[in-house]
């Protein structure tokens, strides 16, 4: 995910194999001579707030390399506040703002595989994407899934699940449909190691239904989905 910082820089969040994040600033234009830098969370300039400083890290080859308190930097963007680098002796501060970062960062996180938690009308859902072709669920997902399942033991309002499954539209019709299917079981198995005796409805619907068109990978990335939804005592009466 990359941030073009006026016409001096270029800012890029990216994610290593196992998860781990990563902030890189490139200067792009002339006057860097080495020496350290202080990234921080500042406010925008209509909110009042405190900087907060984050992380440090030396210019390399007119590079920044950021590993420490990369999602804290990556939440507070998230929540509208803006990110600064600055230099001991340089009275210049090198600002990122969080104009238009909402959709790149959700699509950074659908890139990554992250689930999101939606509030919905009848309680909370789960979403999870899935990769091309894929039913296995990730690492994180497995974990996410774990989460949910430790929280529902103790939460009696909670009758049943409904999981609906859902592809893209690449592919025949009948083995999205049979995809769907499995990625949901995959999703009702997980969560039955922990809730054995909770009810689950299971509902493949394979390519229809999308959330958005599948003419771009982004888009279809969305629609490769399953949803897990919480159903209340009082709902499902």
């Amino acid at each position: 995910m990359e941030h073009q910082i006026a016409d001096v820089a270029m800012a890029r969040f990216s994610a290593k194999p196992g998860g781990q994040l990563a902030f890189d600033v490139d200067w792009q234009s002339k006057g860097i001579q080495g020496g350290q830098a202080t990234l921080s969370v500042i406010p925008a300039p209509w909110q009042q707030a405190d900087t907060v400083p984050l992380a440090h890290a030396s210019w390399r080859q007119q590079r920044l390399h950021f590993t420490q308190q990369v999602p804290e930097a990556l939440n507070a963007l998230a929540d509208g506040r803006w990110l600064a680098l600055d230099e001991a002796g340089n009275p210049h501060q090198l600002v990122m703002s969080s104009i238009h970062f909402q959709q790149a960062y959700s699509d950074f996180r659908l890139c990554r595989g992250e689930a999101s938690v939606e509030q919905t009308l009848d309680g909370q859902r789960l979403t999870l994407h899935f990769k091309v072709g894929s039913q296995q669920l990730s690492p994180a997902q497995r974990q996410q899934l774990e989460t949910l399942a430790a929280r529902l033991t103790s939460d009696a309002r909670i009758s049943s699940l409904l999981i609906e499954s859902f592809t893209d539209n690449r592919g025949k019709a009948e083995l999205n449909l049979r995809l769907s299917r499995m990625r949901a079981e995959q999703v009702a198995d997980q969560l039955r190691g922990t809730l054995p005796t909770l009810p689950m409805d299971i509902r493949a619907y394979g390519e229809a239904s999308p959330l958005t068109d599948n003419d771009t990978p982004a888009g279809r990335y969305q629609n490769r989905r399953v949803t897990i939804t919480l159903i209340q005592a009082e709902q499902a009466s």
